[in-house]
């Protein structure tokens, strides 16, 4: 004779299935599932004379191709990252509390109206693009804190 369980056992079960795994795919992801990341700035008021937008551009080969913020006519800048630098984005860009903001949909910390900060993020399996201008929060901060520092550093 098998022992029968009860509706509210089986719902007890399926509820605590369902919070795990939101546990599971709200924390970071795996640095190596890192695939590519651009994240695109621009301002405005910009008469033709400016340039008033450019763009970081880190591939999981270590690929770092930079055009500068404000460098009319300038070239794209395109280097390769060291091992260290790579492995730092890979974890920047995996962790937590940034894949939670990024979670939140396309302008999870509001509306600018004279900037943008585009994030585009590819991870194997998963996809992110978000309006990050403004955004303060723990891990946009660091990843745009060390793109800057490797711009600065590997494309000046």
């Amino acid at each position: 004779m098998r022992p029968s369980f009860s509706p509210l056992r089986r719902l007890s079960r399926l509820a605590t299935g369902a919070v795990l795994g939101l546990l599971v795919s709200c924390g970071p992801a795996d640095p190596e599932s890192f695939v590519s990341l651009k994240w695109q700035s621009g301002g405005g008021p910009c008469t033709e004379e400016m340039d008033c937008s450019g763009w970081d551009e880190v591939l999981a080969d270590g690929t770092f191709r930079v055009d500068r913020f404000g460098d009319f006519g300038g070239a794209v800048r395109e280097t390769v990252l060291p091992a260290e630098e790579l492995a730092r984005v890979r974890v920047a860009a995996t962790r937590a509390e940034l894949l939670d903001v990024l979670r939140r949909g396309e302008a999870p910390c509001g509306r600018v109206t004279d900037s943008s900060s585009v994030l585009t993020l590819e991870l194997e399996g998963a996809s992110y693009r978000a309006q990050l201008a403004g955004c303060d929060e723990p891990g946009v901060n660091e990843l745009r804190t060390l793109l800057k520092r490797l711009r600065d550093t590997y494309a000046p």
